[in-house]
């Protein structure tokens, strides 16, 4: 795959220019856009479902010491 194919490119797949969301992407986690590492695909379910499960488990720390 070159830089033309990658989804993750195309500035059409993030909401808002923050959040990459591409249904017909499968991966969780995809190449930044910019600079080194990896985002979430919030179009996965299982991305989504992740994402949310890590911010309960944060505030339930903070609500609950």
């Amino acid at each position: 795959m070159n830089q033309f194919d990658d989804p993750t490119g195309n500035i059409k797949n993030y909401k808002w220019g923050l959040f990459y969301a591409n249904k017909a992407d499968r991966r969780v986690f995809v190449p930044k856009r910019m600079g080194f590492g990896y985002t979430l695909n919030f179009a996965n379910p299982y991305a989504t479902a992740g994402f949310i499960l890590f911010l309960l488990v944060i505030f339930g720390q903070l609500l609950f010491r």
